[in-house]
């Protein structure tokens, strides 16, 4: 798996999501960690057409993996949302600080993101998730702090 191309480690079953298939999070987040380890400047600019994958990306990974597992693990999933922010990429950042928002019970950040989201001037704004941002916000008007939960959630 550690000899994967970068693309295919991301995004093919055979990756690291198989262990997330399985909810074995922990073990996907430090699968990705050792990848990342040992592949980095693979990663690094990599573009192939339309597959791209960035550290940011990975480490945006790690932390939703790790903030499934539960409260026990945020620290350390904020910790890797934290890694993940990317320079120029506005929606993108509303999206990750939104996510950081939720696990530390923010609703102001959560608020800040929709509203960058929103009013931002950026081409595709579908990187800001604004539907799921949306519903951490729901979240914690209802007192929800399972993680998973507002991704089931039908998105406005």
């Amino acid at each position: 798996m550690l000899q994967m191309s970068p693309w295919d480690f991301d995004q093919s079953p055979n990756g690291w999501r198989k262990f997330e298939a399985t909810k074995e999070h922990v073990r996907a987040a430090n699968v990705i960690r050792e990848y990342l380890a040992k592949n980095k400047d693979r990663i690094i600019n990599l573009r192939e057409g339309e597959k791209t994958v960035s550290l940011e990306l990975m480490h945006f990974h790690v932390g939703q993996l790790l903030a499934s597992e539960g409260k026990g693990r945020w620290p350390e999933a904020i910790n890797a949302f934290n890694q993940s922010f990317q320079e120029g990429r506005e929606c993108w950042n509303a999206y990750v600080s939104a996510t950081i928002g939720f696990l530390e019970n923010d609703m102001k950040r959560i608020e800040d993101a929709i509203s960058t989201i929103e009013v931002s001037q950026e081409a595709d704004k579908r990187n800001g998730n604004l539907g799921i941002v949306k519903n951490f916000k729901k979240a914690l008007e209802m007192g929800e702090r399972d993680y998973e939960k507002p991704y089931l959630w039908p998105r406005d």
